[in-house]
């Protein structure tokens, strides 16, 4: 799936021959990314304003609409299938929806403890445990919703060192990697014990939901871009300790990767260099390439295929492109001209949980 924000449609592309197969209009800005069903038949559509999609991908049929709030920032699909969990801004809530129709089951106020009301940051869903996690804005709690079942989908209350913005899973899912602008750093939280583990000094303002994993000497490591500094941070899984600090062109937005490629992909999203994007080589933390797929126009956010073989890639331009390349050669094999396509994501990938992609 592409989200063609220039002109608000989503494309279905094939994956194999990377020909679009149908093409839908989305509301405005498609945000958080699109979710999919456990067998990667349906798709879940949030946008800004707050409408959710359903969206079937076999007979490439628009199923159902409903609008969940005025200001969303993204849902997430339970591990089975059968509930779909919206984060809001505005108001405040989550909301729970029927995943077979979008009918409403339950609204949730975000209200902390102390009663004072907070946005929604993020949610993801956690299959191995089952349910879902929730970062809050502005209150210093993270919730876990249980999916399994027939749940009340109560919150357990995770008392988190700050408010959060976002977060990242360690490849456990015992463990959140979360962090909060306002502190500019990072901090560890243990979901079982339901403490703040450690703190991680980050420059900047990271962005944690974009960035990746992948396993370095047997290790896993956890790299980040950063919004304000153009630099990488990479950091021990097992130590928490930051391991290096990789100096880029400028700010960045989105990094991804695949257990089957050799490097990271990084853009430079933010400054007069955005029209670059770098290859991190995972097992020497080094800037291995830095290309420039179409000079002077954004270049960023990157997704493989299934198997890793190629990869495609966004030119945020309203005569921009999807560049699909070699991921071994890098050479480039197509180029589909597009209006703005921003954000690209694999079924396969996103229903396996994949090393290197996005929640």
């Amino acid at each position: 799936m592409v989200v063609e924000a220039g002109d608000h449609h989503i494309d279905i592309l094939d994956g194999d021959r990377f020909e679009v197969l149908a093409r839908f209009k989305s509301h405005f800005a498609v945000h958080g990314g699109p979710k999919f069903s456990p067998d990667g038949r349906f798709v879940y559509v949030a946008s800004r304003d707050g409408w959710i999609s359903l969206y079937d991908l076999h007979n490439l049929k628009l199923i159902a609409e409903v609008r969940a709030g005025l200001n969303t920032r993204n849902l997430a699909v339970s591990k089975d299938g059968r509930w779909v969990l919206v984060g809001n801004y505005l108001p405040g809530s989550l909301v729970v929806l029927d995943a077979r129709d979008l009918s409403l089951v339950k609204t949730i106020p975000a209200v902390g403890l102390d009663g004072s009301a907070s946005r929604v940051s993020a949610v993801y869903t956690a299959p191995p445990r089952d349910s879902f996690i929730v970062a809050l804005k502005d209150v210093k709690e993270v919730w876990e919703l249980s999916s399994a079942g027939i749940p009340d989908f109560e919150p357990r209350r995770i008392q988190a060192g700050d408010r959060l913005d976002d977060f990242s899973f360690s490849p456990d899912y015992r463990q959140l990697l979360a962090t909060s602008r306002k502190a500019k750093g990072g901090q560890v939280i243990d979901l079982d014990s339901g403490k703040v583990v450690t703190d991680i000094p980050l420059p900047g303002m990271p962005h944690l939901g974009s960035g990746t994993y992948w396993k370095r000497n047997g290790q896993w490591v956890f790299a980040t871009p950063n919004i304000s500094k153009g630099l990488i941070s990479v950091i021990d899984f097992k130590t928490w300790k930051l391991i290096k600090e990789i100096p880029t062109l400028g700010p960045g937005f989105f990094m991804r990767s695949h257990a089957n490629s050799r490097y990271a992909w990084s853009d430079v999203f933010f400054g007069p260099d955005n029209d670059a994007i770098h290859l991190i080589d995972k097992q020497t933390l080094e800037i291995a390439h830095t290309l420039r797929p179409m000079p002077g126009k954004t270049a960023a956010h990157v997704e493989f295929t299934r198997d890793g073989r190629h990869l495609l890639l966004s030119i945020w331009a309203s005569d921009g492109a999807l560049i699909v390349y070699d991921s071994n050669t890098l050479q480039e094999i197509k180029r589909i001209p597009m209006n703005k396509p921003s954000g690209k994501y694999n079924v396969g990938n996103k229903i396996e949980f994949a090393e290197g992609t996005s929640h």
